[in-house]
């Protein structure tokens, strides 16, 4: 895996995280990393495992002002559930993420415009976001479940 990851551009890295609920796989997200920071490089192998854990069997924690302007998802993290948000930023499929180790940490991803962060801008998603939308809509969203994430490697 180190060797496929040094293959990658950091400045333009796709990842991905399947979603499932109620015992089905719904959808992939596809999340272009834009930003060469820690960040991202964390959230980028925490997508591949390479730091020993990963985001795979993790679940989304919470959606922030559902149904509202500043409607966000976040997720992934087994470690680091304070939910605390600061920043000042605000894209429809924005992806924020920040850690407390390079072994776990959470994302947030916009489903709506707002004026938020979770932490740093790592990119933002490419594709897939009606899947998280739709998992924002659930009575319970601890019950979506990341079954598969990676990164998309160049051919």
């Amino acid at each position: 895996m180190s060797e496929i990851i040094k293959t990658l551009n950091p400045k333009s890295t796709i990842t991905f995280l399947d979603m499932a609920w109620e015992g089905l796989t719904r959808g992939r997200v596809y999340i272009r990393v834009s930003e060469d920071i820690t960040e991202a490089r964390q959230f980028v192998g925490l997508c591949t495992g390479q730091p020993g854990s990963s985001f795979l069997n993790t679940q989304l924690n919470r959606v922030m002002y559902k149904g509202k302007q500043y409607e966000c998802v976040f997720g992934g993290n087994y470690n680091f559930n304070d939910n605390s948000v600061h920043g000042h930023y605000g894209d429809v499929g924005m992806v924020t993420f920040r850690s407390n180790s390079e072994k776990s940490g959470q994302f947030c991803i916009s489903t709506n415009r707002g004026d938020w962060s979770l932490g740093a801008v790592i990119g933002y998603v490419e594709s897939g976001l009606e899947v998280v939308k739709a998992a924002a809509q659930l009575n319970d969203i601890t019950k979506v479940t990341v079954v598969d994430c990676g990164v998309v490697v160049p051919l």
